[in-house]
């Protein structure tokens, strides 16, 4: 990224930080939202595209949404890994062919905080969707 792009997309964040524009096949980035678990696994390669939080009666729900050009296989793997260890345990519910894949995961220490990661692939975009509910 030059860095008259990268000073334009500075000047156009709401936060000051560089996001990516739209480029390629990715929608553009967009910041991540506030208090979002820092030991949630973010798939290095990816950009997040959508991202949101909502409070209610003491839970916090994320919604967020990243694209990727790797394979959906790296993306599995990496997530298999990475939610099968430290405080998070990974239970897989639906693999198709590397092309979709469904599973559920939740806090070792504290079962109330859980959640659920979709990858898809489709036209050489892997999106990962994942969903959070966490008694905050």
């Amino acid at each position: 990224m030059g860095s008259a792009t990268a000073t334009a997309s500075a000047l156009a964040s709401p936060t000051g930080s560089p996001l990516a524009k739209a480029s390629g096949r990715l929608d553009a980035e967009v910041p991540l939202p506030a208090g979002f678990p820092a030991d949630i696994p973010v798939y290095p390669k990816a950009r997040l595209t959508a991202g949101a939080s909502f409070t209610s009666t003491g839970q916090v729900a994320w919604g967020m949404e990243w694209e990727t050009t790797d394979d959906p296989g790296k993306v599995q793997a990496y997530y298999a890994k990475q939610l099968n260890q430290g405080d998070w345990t990974l239970t897989v519910n639906n693999q198709t062919n590397g092309v979709v894949y469904a599973a559920a995961f939740a806090r070792k220490s504290n079962l109330h905080d859980k959640g659920t990661l979709a990858i898809n692939s489709d036209a050489g975009v892997t999106t990962i969707a994942l969903s959070l509910l966490s008694s905050g």
